[in-house]
């Protein structure tokens, strides 16, 4: 596993923006650890990275799952991480009083808590090179709510004050945290969800992620702390 290039770590890798962001960053040279609970898709996605000639290896981790966690660093632990991309998340939408708890507590659960420990379990590395970049992939749902989406508007609040206050935490350590607002991406994301608009008019994965790319690779002593990534349109 150990090589001279820069390592990230990806969840969500195994379809849409999570995808999109780890063949983007194989390509800026990164070796990049795919990360999902789903290891068929997974390797759709390593296969694509690996046809370019570009670095990745496969982690089927559960992020809810502290255990799970917990074993996927412990495989990784001599690897200086540059980079964490928390991605994974899921939405489902329903009336507040009809929404299951158990649909409830799985958008917490993996959009909030896996983000939550995935970078609890990074940040010692981080400090200790006094470098590093941690990136949550979060929404504009995540600064505006909206209906029929009380589980997922509440993840994305709290993902969003969770990473605004370790960037206040890490400046210290050079540690740049970074996170994105996007509006609808195509993606899978919205198979299961009803929808009055077309999916072709959203926006692409790989627009996104080059867009997003271009924030985690910004140089020196810079940082883009919130980004909002939107159609020209607007939002629908």
């Amino acid at each position: 596993m150990k090589n001279n290039k820069p390592y990230a770590i990806i969840t969500g890798a195994s379809t849409g923006l999570g995808q999109a962001l780890s063949i983007e960053l194989a390509h800026k040279g990164y070796f990049v650890f795919l990360v999902s609970s789903n290891k068929e898709k997974l390797m759709k996605t390593d296969k694509i990275i690996k046809k370019d000639g570009n670095h990745s290896q496969i982690f089927v981790v559960d992020i809810t799952d502290y255990d799970s966690i917990l074993d996927f660093y412990s495989k990784i632990k001599n690897n200086n991480i540059e980079i964490l991309v928390n991605n994974a998340g899921v939405m489902l939408t329903d009336n507040v009083e009809d929404i299951s708890v158990e649909d409830w507590d799985n958008q917490i659960n993996i959009n909030l808590r896996g983000a939550f420990l995935m970078t609890k379990n990074i940040i010692p590395n981080m400090k200790k090179n006094k470098n590093g970049k941690i990136v949550f992939i979060n929404s504009v749902a995540g600064l505006s709510p909206y209906p029929h989406s009380s589980a997922y508007v509440a993840s994305k609040y709290g993902l969003r004050g969770f990473s605004a206050s370790i960037r206040e935490e890490l400046r210290k350590y050079n540690i740049k945290v970074i996170s994105i607002h996007p509006g609808a991406i195509n993606t899978p994301l919205w198979d299961n969800i009803p929808i009055i608009f077309s999916k072709n008019e959203m926006m692409s994965s790989i627009d996104v992620a080059k867009s997003i790319i271009h924030a985690i690779l910004s140089p020196n002593n810079l940082v883009q702390e919130e980004v909002i990534i939107r159609r020209t349109a607007g939002d629908f």
